[in-house]
């Protein structure tokens, strides 16, 4: 290589400090292979040189010192990884089959981590050399300490280092697999590095085959009536899935699973142990052939999504959120005969989707009143979390954000044009006082906003437009304008959550993240008032925990949260009348029931013509739930506690923030209400029951 001024060499025994520091660092993560650095003596001697910003490694020959060639410079480096992930961040796995100088890995392992659909991961990159004595070297000169440290920055170093990489991942699926390889060094694998990625894939295939020979084994085909007798058991043994990237549902599962302890069952967790570690349907089968459980527990998820669950194990998923892998005809069409569901929903996934409305048990959000026994706030917690209101919640987006995504997605002027038009109208039915829009409404908005705007939406994509906006930009209009409601009222009001520290008006309220297992119940007991505010009515997890620990809260009035007492009321003329269905329900009905039925149509927002589900059927899943979805018919306080305009949420403050025995009172009354009615104990006796009279019958019911 030419050069203009000639390099002064300096021998690496000068950065010995820097090797010692990088060894450290490595040896708390790999002391296999940090041993195997600190005894190395390299077969030629190594030199470091350094011309402006860049570095030159050399060794001795008969010429004198001359540079080790860099295949891959610093900026060649930037580029390909830059070209890798344009975004600037890490959001799926690499393997980068060589060292070169180390610019490639010192690049990737600077760039932050997100990834799609899974909060919190960190994808692991795998650096693989076969030139021990090169990173020898390299860890004299660079700063490696971080990358070094890292359990997700995977090093394997040698001349078998392409066979470490297949053991490793071959042996533990929960490694991914990498998306994509980076090749500089060419003697690490007989064929290209892509093959080694086939490999793996082969003896993973071949690994999922032994154990699903081991599953078959483990359960044979037994009858309905014999599973029901063993889970009739004192002992069993309840394994729950879930993910570590979720902000809630992991938090759930093991709520759910501490019921099933208090009730004297051993109870496993299947779940990613750190944040490089993905779970995927074949490390769960893994576990599960392992862990050889009674009944298997999912939450927004069911059996056939995982694809090689044993089908002979009962499994039941908790229906927590309207998603749309639960929400589908395939959904419905994949339920076998074994599996069972809990939560909401049941009227709709049955008689919309398929799903077995006899193996559905409605439940409301369960909670465990022992999770967060004997908090005490330190006066560190207080100075922290108090404050007048608070609020928790990840939803910090704008309505017009939203909006603008959803336009920008369809990459059309009209749909632009179209978006833009109805987030004015949802708009302007908030700005005057309406109530929390339903699917119904928001469909008549947008019908009116097709004729305005000329643009013509086909069903699917009219369906797929209301969901968005009803699950996202009515959210967030539904929310944020209650939150303005309070900065306008000058309360010290903290927002707890992802995001809100760039919202364009409530930045200053803005207080960071907050630990579900920590943070967030002391943010309940240190807030003289924590505000429930969601477009789908109160009856949440988040609301039944937080009144739990004995929090004060108060609630947006939701249509679907004062119409409880009413269908609990329908619900005895019918018992009381023998009333078995719609049609008798309207032919039979007097006066006073018309008047009932015309109350909860108005305040659902809908006709007798444009129900989704009738009357009755509503009714049905009330009564299904315990009627506990609807807050007055859990909560006789409600009235108290909800507000709906600026002005009622004024009131509120001005009842509640000084009078701490008010606030007391009506927390402690709730918060009986709550532990009756809905602990994960309670309702997993139910659950039980109906699986275990379910599989008793299971013959008959297959024959039929």
């Amino acid at each position: 290589m030419a050069l203009p001024i000639p390099l002064k060499w300096h021998p690496l025994d000068a950065f010995a400090e820097r090797f010692a520091e990088n060894l450290s660092a490595l040896a708390g993560r790999d002391p296999g292979l940090a041993e195997r650095l600190r005894a190395i003596t390299p077969a030629t001697a190594y030199s470091i040189a350094a011309q402006g910003d860049n570095i030159f490694l050399g060794q001795p020959t008969g010429a004198g010192i001359q540079v080790v060639p860099d295949p891959l410079p610093a900026s060649e480096a930037r580029r390909l990884i830059s070209g890798l992930y344009p975004t600037g961040n890490v959001g799926w796995s690499l393997l980068i089959g060589g060292l070169a100088y180390g610019w490639s890995w010192d690049r990737i392992a600077r760039l932050p981590c997100k990834v799609d659909g899974a909060p919190g991961h960190t994808p692991p990159i795998y650096l693989l050399t076969a030139d021990v004595d090169r990173l020898w070297a390299v860890l004299h000169v660079m700063d490696w300490r971080e990358l070094l440290a890292s359990p997700r920055m995977q090093i394997f170093a040698g001349a078998d280092a392409g066979q470490q990489f297949i053991d490793q991942l071959s042996g533990d699926t929960r490694w991914p697999i990498p998306r994509a390889s980076l090749r500089i060094e060419s003697n690490l694998w007989p064929g290209d590095l892509n093959s080694m990625i086939q490999a793996v894939t082969e003896r993973r295939q071949h690994n999922l085959s032994t154990t699903r020979t081991k599953l078959a084994a483990l359960y044979p085909p037994i009858s309905g009536a014999s599973w029901s007798q063993r889970l009739g058991g004192q002992k069993l043994r309840v394994v729950g899935i879930t993910s570590k990237f979720t902000t809630f549902l992991q938090h759930s599962m093991r709520d759910w699973l501490s019921g099933f302890e208090q009730m004297g069952y051993e109870t496993h967790l299947v779940i990613e142990p750190a944040d490089h570690l993905l779970c995927n349907a074949q490390t769960v089968t893994e576990q599960i052939a392992e862990l050889a459980p009674d009944l298997i527990v999912i939450i927004d998820h069911y059996r056939a999504e995982m694809q090689w669950l044993p089908e002979e194990v009962p499994c039941v998923m908790w229906v927590q959120d309207r998603l749309p892998n639960i929400y589908s005809e395939k959904g419905g069409a994949s339920q076998g005969p074994r599996d069972f569901c809990v939560g909401f929903g049941r009227l709709q996934l049955s008689t919309r989707f398929g799903y077995p409305v006899d193996r559905f048990l409605s439940t409301p959000v369960g909670i465990n009143e022992k999770r967060f026994a004997g908090i005490e706030l330190s006066a560190a917690d207080r100075d922290r979390f108090g404050c007048d209101v608070s609020y928790v919640s990840h939803a910090s987006q704008t309505a017009e954000q939203l909006a603008q995504q959803f336009a920008h997605t369809s990459n059309s002027p009209e749909i632009s044009r179209l978006a833009t038009d109805l987030l004015h109208r949802i708009k302007a039915w908030y700005a005057i006082g309406g109530q929390a829009l339903c699917e119904v409404q928001l469909r008549e908005m947008l019908q009116r906003s097709m004729i305005d705007t000329r643009v013509q939406l086909d069903e699917k994509n009219t369906g797929e437009t209301v969901h968005y906006f009803h699950h996202n930009v009515n959210n967030a209009i539904f929310r944020h304008q209650s939150l303005q409601w309070l900065a306008d009222a000058g309360v010290n009001l903290h927002l707890w959550g992802r995001g809100w520290e760039n919202h364009p008006t409530l930045s200053r309220f803005a207080k960071g993240l907050a630990d579900n297992t920590y943070d967030l119940p002391r943010i309940y007991r240190a807030s003289k008032i924590n505000l429930q505010v969601t477009p789908h009515g109160s009856v949440h997890q988040r609301l039944l925990d937080g009144l739990a620990i004995g929090a004060f809260f108060l609630l947006r009035w939701h249509p679907g949260d004062a119409v409880g007492l009413l269908y609990r009321d329908l619900l005895g003329w019918c018992e009381a009348n023998g009333i078995q269905s719609e049609s008798q329900l309207r032919q039979r009905a007097d006066v006073r029931i018309d008047a009932v039925i015309d109350t909860i149509n108005a305040l659902e927002g809908t006709t007798v013509q444009n129900r989704v589900l009738d009357v009755f059927d509503v009714m049905q899943g009330h009564a299904d739930n315990d009627f506990m979805t609807s807050a007055d018919s859990i909560w006789e306080e409600y009235p108290q506690v909800a507000f709906n305009t600026a002005a009622e949420l004024s009131q509120c403050l001005k009842r509640y923030l000084n009078d701490d025995a008010a606030r007391q009172q009506v927390a402690d009354s709730m918060r009986s209400r709550v532990i009756d009615r809905a602990s994960y104990t309670a309702i997993n006796r139910r659950m039980l029951s109906l699986i275990r009279t379910e599989l008793a019958r299971e013959e008959t019911r297959c024959a039929a």
